[in-house]
């Protein structure tokens, strides 16, 4: 039996996955929270709280006002 993860877990798999391949290096800005929802066909909600994870784990930093 496979164990089905949530989205927003799937969604900070895949994208700490780009990170730690150099696909965004340190100090680049991170697509939107809107374009990656769009991007990933995934809600809002489920994007923000997978960048909450990124974050919590240091790997994205969020700047007011200027995204992450």
């Amino acid at each position: 039996m496979s164990t089905v993860l949530p989205l927003y877990l799937e969604l900070f798999t895949t994208l700490s996955g780009l990170i730690r391949a150099g696909t965004f290096p340190p100090g680049s800005r991170f697509p939107s929270v809107r374009h990656t929802s769009r991007e990933h066909r995934v809600s809002i909600s489920t994007v923000i709280e997978a960048y909450r994870r990124l974050e919590d784990e240091g790997l994205i930093e969020a700047r007011p006002r200027s995204g992450y």
